[in-house]
């Protein structure tokens, strides 16, 4: 027998098992138990979400907070129906402690937080005096989920002679939505209706009964709640900020038809609103002036203001949706003109959420003849 193999086996075990009760602890003091601490690193540059819903009372506190720790002990947070993130305060974490100062709930708002072991880079669970808050790094069927909340100054026809009022409208998008309600003061809810939009895309919006209840002027800024339900039957609150600038009314616009080449083409001129930073569509509907399926949609056209503005539609034209070959020779079409204004910090070109952005709108839908 190699005695001297068997030694050397015997000393190997021998350190193994010293390693592993060095690692893990012991109760009778051979070793140090593992601390847990979280690292600054574990939690910055990404999007923690977390769910504090409680029901769909408007006068709850409990919207979908989004938060974003970056360094420097910077604190953003997400206006999640926008996806717009904002600069809102301070963080800190030492020793396992979270401190978060977030001054857009207040400006001496101060939540100490502690970390609890079951947490990872992905999911933070946290306990305080006042309770505990779970976050999360993915929530599953609300990423996609988008809504806007804005004014719409609109002209209708008032005893054969146009008037402009205002109404408000709300648009939420997310293909794993089952149910939307908008809410947009204590008082008042709205259940909106599901359609499909031109890009094929789910989404939801206000009844036509309530599509068009107008008020004689627009109240100003505003806090709108959506209250959503997914197919997964998990519900979450988001918040709108609807700001107090509203827009002027469209005027002063005429369409030509006209064949070229065995082809039609419609001239849409209108006059731009006597207002900077307003951007246009032209749109083209079908006989029964079906607006959440055009026909055709301009690319955005932008306007000095109070310019003198034209566009020839053909199917050579810029655009952003082209199913002309799809209305029927002879049967009556309409025209869709919109002006917009996105909210105050949105780029019209560079902001890649501008269009869950906007905050307010002229629209005038017209007759344009026969196809």
């Amino acid at each position: 027998m190699n005695t001297s193999f068997y030694n050397k086996l015997s000393f190997a075990i021998l350190i193994a098992g010293s390693m592993f009760l060095t690692s893990c602890g012991s109760s009778s003091g051979g070793g140090e138990e593992d601390v847990f601490e979280f690292k600054s690193s574990d939690l910055t540059n990404k999007y923690w979400y977390a769910n504090p819903f409680l029901s769909s009372d408007y006068n709850r506190n409990d919207a979908l907070i989004v938060y974003r720790f970056e360094g420097g002990g910077v604190l953003k947070k997400q206006e999640f129906s926008g996806r717009r993130d904002e600069v809102v305060g301070e963080w800190s974490l030492i020793d396992n402690q979270l401190v978060i100062k977030d001054e857009s709930i207040s400006a001496d708002n101060r939540q100490e937080w502690f970390i609890q072991d079951k947490s990872t880079s992905s999911y933070l669970k946290l306990n305080s005096s006042t309770g505990t808050r779970e976050f999360y790094t993915n929530i599953d069927g609300i990423n996609d989920v988008k809504a806007d909340a804005y004014v719409v100054n609109e002209l209708r026809l008032v005893n054969n002679a146009y008037e402009s009022a205002y109404r408000l409208e709300y648009i939420v998008r997310g293909n794993s939505l089952s149910n939307v309600t908008v809410l947009p003061d204590a008082s008042s809810s709205y259940q909106l209706e599901e359609f499909t939009d031109f890009k094929g895309e789910k989404a939801f919006q206000l009844s036509a009964n309530d599509r068009f209840k107008y008020v004689n002027d627009f109240a100003g800024s505003q806090t709108i709640k959506f209250y959503i339900k997914l197919a997964n039957k998990e519900q979450y609150k988001l918040e709108e900020q609807l700001y107090a600038s509203d827009i002027k009314a469209l005027s002063n616009f005429d369409i030509t038809a006209s064949h070229a080449s065995g082809s039609l083409q419609v001239t849409v001129n209108w006059k731009a609103i006597d207002e900077d930073d307003i951007y246009y569509y032209v749109e083209i509907l079908d006989k029964n002036a079906n607006e959440n399926a055009p026909k055709f949609r301009s690319a955005r056209q932008s306007a000095v203001a109070g310019e003198e503005k034209e566009i020839v539609i053909s199917s050579s034209t810029a655009n952003e949706l082209d199913l002309l070959s799809e209305l029927t020779v002879g049967e009556d079409y309409f025209v869709k003109i919109i002006g917009f204004k996105y909210e105050d910090g949105i780029h019209a070109d560079n902001s890649s959420n501008k269009e869950e952005n906007i905050q307010a709108m002229t629209r005038f839908v017209l007759k344009g003849g026969q196809w």
